[in-house]
């Protein structure tokens, strides 16, 4: 027997309370699948619950677990099923994560005063050791095209015979060894699969090929090519995604996204568009905090621009540096000029453009560094005067690195320890996320999509445990029957 208030309720209320209506007229008549999306949905999120991911379990489950029965109305998908729902059905999915924002929001759950983004490393589904560089990409599609038929139909194939590939004493020394070993998997594979490998690994090879072609990078994975080489906070580089997720005040997530790049400093306009859309607007004069990843100008103006009021700290602030680096100098934006760590000031004298990087650069001279004791640790130049080169970001930089300093900004920005780095928490530690289980960057975004509805799921369910202790309503009072009253009436308090 299910308990009257388990959060398998609330998981199938959100659900059926979607529009499928796009999904039912492109599946009408002969041909539509055979279970329903909403179906499949509460099944997958029951299980990011339950920290139950693998297609294999939540199949057992359905047939087994009691609340999965319900949840599928004792229907009963196999593991292919479900594991091919969440890989080709990335709109669906993303709509359920939308449609997890739209229901906090009409519920008036949100707090929206204070938003927080933060980036985070998670291992792709690809083995690190499974890279190829583009020659040697080359080299084996050739083979698979060329070869592989030929070798797969000899009895036996000793592992020295591999080094008689035609076009191999063409390749560096050290590329001989792995495209030996790729091919001598090619041709086991190839004897136990026939065509249908031949043509899955030369789809796969081309992709990679065509990953390092647009990208312009010097390696890539053969198992998931869109993955990229990252350093987690661990220190340890392996194949990742870079997940974005951007919080309100009480831990909603209202935008997420997945980026190929390492560096967090792109993904701040996007989040931000797309915080827009799934509010459909922005919040009037709200405050928004980023990680320091994402200081960068251009990100400051985009800010400033949109009447944001971010809050982003100086990507070297923790670096135990020169104290007399241009960045300990403060910028007096009024009188337009430096003033120095002893307090001296640092005038402009000229105005300067520089051709190696297409800049305009503003030079600033010291005034008073002539019998300054701190001169000869402050700059190396043979006059003993500090000169400053300020480009036109530095503007901008200045600005929020001086904001930064302020008593309120460090209050407003530590909003963010209890929003958007709880929620990261949340995911890796008690969801046990720390890797897709999906490939390719499509069907990566529509997993991180489903990890996002169900934790926003389970934010709704902690306020409704709050609003049920403060109503002091026992388990055999809430009854199925009145429970979505119960969810309408508590969502307020």
């Amino acid at each position: 027997m299910i308990p009257d208030d388990h959060i398998c309720f609330l998981v199938e209320s959100i659900v059926e309370s979607m529009d499928f209506t796009s999904f039912d007229i492109r599946y009408s008549g002969a041909g539509h699948p055979a279970y329903h999306p909403r179906i499949l949905l509460k099944i997958l999120i029951m299980g990011i619950l339950d920290r139950v991911r693998s297609s294999r379990r939540l199949a057992k489950n359905a047939r087994e677990n009691i609340v999965y029965m319900y949840l599928s109305e004792k229907i009963t998908p196999d593991f292919r099923t479900i594991s091919d729902f969440r890989k080709d059905n990335g709109d669906i999915v993303k709509e359920a994560f939308k449609h997890t924002v739209t229901f906090a929001r009409e519920e008036g759950l949100l707090d929206l005063t204070h938003l927080s983004t933060d980036g985070t490393k998670l291992k792709a589904n690809a083995s690190n050791r499974r890279v190829l560089r583009r020659e040697e990409m080359e080299f084996l599609l050739s083979f698979v095209d060329e070869e592989l038929d030929e070798w797969a139909r000899q009895d036996e194939i000793e592992d020295g015979e591999y080094g008689e590939l035609r076009g191999m004493d063409q390749l560096p020394k050290s590329s001989k060894k792995t495209i030996q070993k790729a091919a001598k998997y090619y041709v086991k594979k190839m004897k136990e699969r026939g065509e249908k490998f031949k043509e899955e690994v030369k789809e796969g090879l081309e992709r990679a090929h065509q990953e390092v072609e647009e990208e312009d990078i010097k390696q890539v994975s053969t198992t998931d090519p869109d993955s990229r080489f990252m350093k987690n906070k661990k220190g340890k580089i392996e194949l990742s995604y870079n997940g974005q997720v951007t919080t309100e005040k009480r831990g909603f997530i209202i935008a997420n996204d997945i980026s190929q790049g390492a560096n967090d400093t792109d993904q701040l306009k996007p989040q931000v568009k797309q915080t827009e859309e799934n509010l459909g607007g922005l919040p009037d004069k709200g405050e928004w905090s980023f990680d320091r990843g994402y200081f960068e100008s251009g990100n400051i103006k985009f800010l400033s621009d949109e009447e944001i009021d971010g809050y982003i700290p100086d990507r070297d602030e923790k670096k135990k540096g020169n104290p007399f680096d241009k960045r300990h100098f403060r910028y007096d934006a009024q009188e337009d000029h430096y003033i120095c760590p002893e307090g001296k000031r640092v005038r402009f004298v000229s105005e300067q453009f520089n051709k190696e990087n297409n800049k305009t650069v503003r030079i600033y001279r010291g005034e008073g560094c002539i019998g300054c004791k701190e001169r000869w640790r402050c700059t190396r130049r043979k006059d003993g005067i500090r000169h400053i080169k300020a480009y036109t970001e530095d503007v901008e930089l200045n600005a929020m690195r001086e904001k930064m300093k302020t008593p309120e900004a460090k209050e407003r920005y530590r909003i963010r320890k209890q929003s958007v780095e709880v929620v990261i928490g949340d995911i890796k530690e008690n969801k046990g996320v720390r890797s897709f289980l999906t490939r390719g960057l499509k069907t990566v975004k529509s997993e991180f999509n489903l990890i996002c509805a169900a934790c926003n799921i389970k934010r709704i369910w902690g306020l409704l445990l709050e609003g049920k202790q403060k109503k002091k309503i026992s388990s055999t009072e809430l009854t199925q029957q009145n429970w979505i009253l119960f969810i309408q009436e508590s969502l307020h308090i």
